[in-house]
């Protein structure tokens, strides 16, 4: 059994041991309520992980995800506030616009050689401003609380039968990408531009235009889930996104995607995402302060990433006991 496999197997272990858990120490866990809203929860977070699972797997990073969510929230809540577009235009424009940052993330990060780290968080900044800069205000200049009013628009936050729409996007982007991840040339491409970038080029890759398509494709899925966030929210803030790369990072991290690159896979990052997200619920469920939520997951972070780097180690240390057996056993037989 594979690594991954086994990964998968101890994160659902204890999904369910967590799950039991909080079922009997609050009644009302297993509600359809609660079920309905912590996949909601898992689902906002989840379409961003989805995006950021390829960037990690070239072996980058993306600190821009969470300001990509509040930029688009502000264009959404300018396009309804200020002019008469419907909804179907104005979404692509936002999801266009999405792509485009992560576009020029990846084009400074391929041809420039600038660290992807740098980069992003950089583009994090002048995001969050411009954020703050779009964002509707009042005759004192102070952010005003808008109400959304489009029907269209709001219609993405409710339910089709119990379950939410965002649940059903999420979903299906994530079968769609984990397919694309196995089935085609250019995936297989993200995973060799991450394992080794300098030999991928040697044999044929074109690894820029691969990265640059990827951190688009983050920022795609960062504006679809802002999207369903306003829709959700019925409103826009500038603060939308902004603090959520640490429940990101941590669902792909958890989900056996490591920062070194190369490998990875949709799968893990859902299981990782439904994990994050049980792990908030239930600090909210058995009364305990918010506050504390940053500091698990930052812990579970760490926790996941000296494994990760322990089992790296011992796995290369193994390799070598065998090589070197193998490398006596044919002397042995030379002689």
């Amino acid at each position: 059994m594979s690594v991954s496999a086994i990964r998968r197997l101890i994160l659902i272990a204890l999904l369910l041991a967590i799950s039991a858990a909080l079922s009997i120490a609050t009644p009302t866990f297993l509600s359809l309520d609660n079920i309905m809203t912590l996949l909601q929860e898992a689902s906002l977070t989840g379409i961003i992980a989805i995006g950021f699972t390829l960037v990690l797997i070239t072996a980058g990073i993306d600190m821009s995800i969470g300001a990509v969510v509040a930029i688009t929230a502000m264009i959404c809540i300018n396009f309804i506030s200020y002019t008469q577009l419907p909804a179907y235009l104005y979404i692509p424009i936002a999801l266009a616009i999405g792509c485009a940052i992560g576009g020029v993330n990846g084009f400074f990060i391929t041809y420039f050689k600038l660290p992807e780290f740098i980069v992003t968080l950089a583009t994090r900044g002048i995001l969050a401003g411009l954020a703050l800069i779009a964002a509707v205000k009042d005759d004192q200049g102070f952010v005003k609380n808008v109400f959304i009013q489009d029907e269209i628009f709001l219609s993405l936050g409710e339910t089709v039968g119990p379950v939410y729409i965002v649940v059903i996007v999420f979903l299906v982007l994530a079968v769609a990408t984990q397919f694309f991840m196995k089935r085609t040339r250019a995936c297989t491409n993200i995973y060799a531009a991450g394992a080794n970038p300098t030999a991928s080029r040697l044999s044929g890759i074109h690894v820029e235009r691969t990265l640059i398509g990827v951190y688009m494709f983050s920022g795609f899925c960062a504006a679809l889930s802002s999207i369903f966030l306003s829709a959700r929210m019925m409103t826009a803030m500038p603060e939308f996104g902004i603090g959520n790369e640490l429940d990101v990072i941590a669902s792909v991290v958890i989900g056996g995607t490591p920062f070194t690159g190369g490998v990875g896979d949709i799968w893990g990052t859902i299981i990782g995402t439904l994990f994050i997200a049980l792990i908030k619920n239930g600090i909210l469920k058995l009364g305990l302060s918010p506050y504390i939520q940053p500091i698990v997951i930052g812990g579970i972070i760490i926790v996941t990433v000296v494994v990760d780097v322990w089992y790296k180690a011992y796995a290369e240390k193994k390799a070598a006991q065998a090589a070197r057996r193998k490398a006596m056993q044919s002397k042995e037989v030379g002689a």
